[in-house]
């Protein structure tokens, strides 16, 4: 089986390991690392691309592990065994990166990784504007790896409205979740849908609830086509009061709420306290709440005053601000 490295947001090893391995049966992670993993593949690699939290994947033509791993031990690696490429077609460059930021390296180390893959390839060599690229690539964990860039994702906020969460994200937060068919999910300030777009597009569940205070980004919301469903339900709705839905009906909040940053919000702690009372009212026993936040000390300091147990926290970033995901209960 041929073997890929993929890149996505940091601190879901956990989330991505179970992901993968449930959606492809011809899948073996062989290193998990944060934002990274590695892995055998035996199907389509175009399958790869369908991936909606992978950046960057690669195929790969050489991995090595140490304490002491250099630029130059990699090229000499990859230039000492016989590889072929997957894209054998276009053009290239080589690119070399350690801890997640491209490096310069000595001319002579660049025109020996440049050699190889033209004498290993039908690829031609273009610097500045090229079809494929090849890394070689080194980890703060002692991982090395050199691989041929096979899809690359452009996340670029021009795609999204001002503070929307991004798509990935929103997957990753509903993969968090663990919903099955019998879950009713609710997102209380689902601002532009993200979340509820991939909860209804991509995730079993019963009853999907999107709620959000402002008006025109709900007649945004239900406009979207996979939200039109018959159990889908969009509604101008105050998250404090949640008065359309009954109480002790939810199973899951999916949210992403104000940091109370960019928002109108004097006391972020008591806005922390009024929605767990809100979410208290309407969850089922036993119901949980997946949560995005910035402000982490203020809503663990209410969690914890409310009586909610903190099952797991993933430590994240959201556009270089440092951020975590929540599963309470």
């Amino acid at each position: 089986m041929a073997e890929f490295i993929s890149t996505f947001i940091t601190g879901f090893q956990s989330v991505v390991q179970n992901d993968l391995t449930s959606r492809f049966s011809k899948l073996k992670i062989l290193n998990l690392l944060d934002g990274l993993v590695h892995y055998r593949f035996d199907g389509d690699s175009r399958e790869l691309e369908k991936v909606i939290y992978f950046n960057n994947t690669y195929f790969v033509l050489k991995t090595m592990k140490g304490k002491s791993l250099s630029f130059p031990s990699l090229v000499g690696a990859v230039c000492s065994s016989k590889n072929y490429f997957l894209v054998n077609k276009g053009s290239f460059r080589v690119r070399f990166q350690n801890e997640n930021q491209f490096a310069k390296v000595d001319k002579n180390l660049t025109r020996r990784a440049e050699e190889y893959v033209l004498s290993n390839s039908k690829l031609k060599l273009d610097r500045l504007s090229p079809t494929n690229e090849v890394w070689f690539s080194i980890r703060r964990e002692g991982f090395a790896f050199c691989g041929e860039l096979i899809s690359k994702r452009e996340f670029t906020e021009k795609n999204l409205n001002k503070g929307e969460l991004r798509p990935e994200f929103a997957y990753l937060m509903g993969s968090f979740a663990d919903l099955n068919e019998d879950c009713v999910v609710c997102d209380p300030f689902c601002g532009y849908g993200s979340i509820p777009v991939q909860i209804a597009s991509k995730f079993r569940y019963s009853e999907l609830y999107a709620g959000d205070i402002d008006e025109e980004k709900i007649d945004m919301v239900k406009s979207k086509k996979m939200l039109q469903k018959e159990n889908v339900h969009v509604a101008v709705e105050d998250a404090m009061i949640l008065s359309s839905i009954k109480d002790k009906s939810i199973d899951v909040f999916i949210t992403d709420p104000p940091w109370g940053y960019y928002e109108e919000i004097p006391d972020i702690r008591k806005f922390y306290d009024d929605m767990l009372d809100s979410f208290r009212r309407k969850m089922k026993t036993g119901g949980k709440i997946i949560l995005l936040t910035a402000r982490k000390q203020e809503f663990e300091s209410a969690t914890a005053e409310k009586g909610f147990e903190l099952i797991k926290k993933i430590d994240t970033l959201v556009n270089g601000k440092k951020a975590a995901v929540y599963l309470l209960e």
